[in-house]
């Protein structure tokens, strides 16, 4: 592992200590060559509360014409996504540290106390919360009459979603030294994809919890614990009857959806998360690059080093462009067909730690200030 390598972890690792690292916005990277600013329009605005903790997923989640949010100290609300008209706000006296996950006309937050929140969508009506074993650090999937939520300790729980009774529980060891926070479970057909802290992936049965197959995507690799962190903490992607999985310091798998079978493997240090379309796989590592491979069998296609430094979010697709948010407050749009940085907008000076979301033409950024913002942006730039 390179010094610079070491430096990130730790700065990760310290940051779960309650640091607020990460609220102040750096500077934007020196580029090579100048890129223009893009032509935003930002179509409405909201402020949610404080969203102070980089590690936290305070992330959006939209249903039926709404965009859902939640901060740090335990605001949840609602807004029409056109308009950005208030809908309804709940205020709970929690800390939140992971959401939004929503679906089936309902909304699911996690706290940092282990507790998740089950919120009827059109109303914002508390329907129940029940307690699990650990903070939760990453939105709950909802679905199938079911909320499934992973939790710190390595547990992932499946609920229902009438009463939020526990179905099932299952759990893996976690190391004795990881990143601080986690990935989010996977909702398919009749089952869950979850990730985990020692750089295996499970499919799980959804009725029962019972493993339908396990993979390893990365094996620790050094001398110290440090080293040898392989965490799981990037969501998977499912895409068709395929999975795509990478860890921190390990690397980036392209596998069956049916068996967990690994077709393909490339070492990247997966942080930031993964997005896929048709032809390439996209992911943010460590050190703030973006990489393409090809979906089929793995093969680099371009890398985006320009951004090295900031930690990015997980790569959008926005027509024939990615667009990644960065810790600098700033966000990205990469040509998805040779990686060129074409256009870059400031939100604001303050860091953004949440993937953008996006819906129709329309980008909803949230940043660790808590300000809600939806963007569209001008076709050509």
């Amino acid at each position: 592992m390179t010094a610079k390598a070491i430096i990130t972890a730790t700065a990760l690792v310290i940051a779960g200590c309650g640091g607020q690292s990460l609220i102040q916005a750096e500077d934007p990277p020196a580029l090579d060559s100048p890129v223009p600013e893009a032509q935003v329009t930002q179509r409405w605005q909201a402020d949610i509360g404080a969203v102070s903790v980089p590690y936290h997923r305070l992330e959006l989640a939209a249903l039926d014409n709404r965009i859902f949010a939640a901060s740090s100290d335990g605001e949840v609300a609602a807004f029409d996504a056109d308009s950005g008209e208030s809908l309804w706000r709940q205020d709970f006296d929690v800390e939140i540290g992971g959401a939004v996950g929503a679906g089936e006309n309902a909304v699911a937050v996690g706290t940092t106390t282990a507790e998740v929140l089950f919120l009827d969508a059109e109303t914002g009506e508390l329907d129940w919360r029940t307690r699990v074993s650990s903070e939760v650090l990453a939105p709950p999937a909802v679905g199938q009459g079911s909320v499934v939520v992973r939790t710190a300790d390595g547990g992932v729980f499946a609920l229902d979603a009438a009463n939020g009774d526990q179905r099932w529980l299952y759990r893996r060891n976690v190391p004795a030294l990881s990143l601080r926070g986690h990935s989010a479970p996977v909702l398919v057909n009749g089952g869950v994809v979850a990730g985990f802290d020692n750089g295996r992936l499970s499919a799980l049965d959804l009725a029962t919890g019972n493993p339908v197959w396990e993979a390893t995507v990365a094996v620790p690799e050094g001398r110290t614990d440090l080293e040898r962190m392989i965490d799981l903490d990037a969501d998977p992607v499912v895409s068709g009857r395929e999975l795509f999985a990478g860890t921190y310091q390990g690397r980036l798998t392209g596998l069956a959806l049916g068996n967990g079978q690994v077709a393909w493997a490339r070492d990247v240090s997966v942080l930031g998360g993964l997005s896929v379309d048709d032809t390439n796989v996209y992911a943010t590592d460590a050190e703030g690059r973006i990489w393409a491979f090809d979906r089929r069998n793995g093969a680099s296609v371009w890398r985006v080093d320009a951004l090295s430094g900031i930690r990015l979010t997980a790569p959008v697709q926005y027509g024939d462009r990615l667009v990644v948010a960065g810790s600098d407050g700033w966000l990205y749009w990469i040509d998805i067909r040779d990686g060129r940085l074409t256009a870059r907008y400031e939100v604001g000076r303050t860091g953004i730690a949440a993937a953008p979301l996006l819906e129709e033409d329309r980008l909803y950024v949230l940043d660790l200030g808590g300000r809600l913002r939806a963007l569209t942006i001008e076709q050509g730039n």
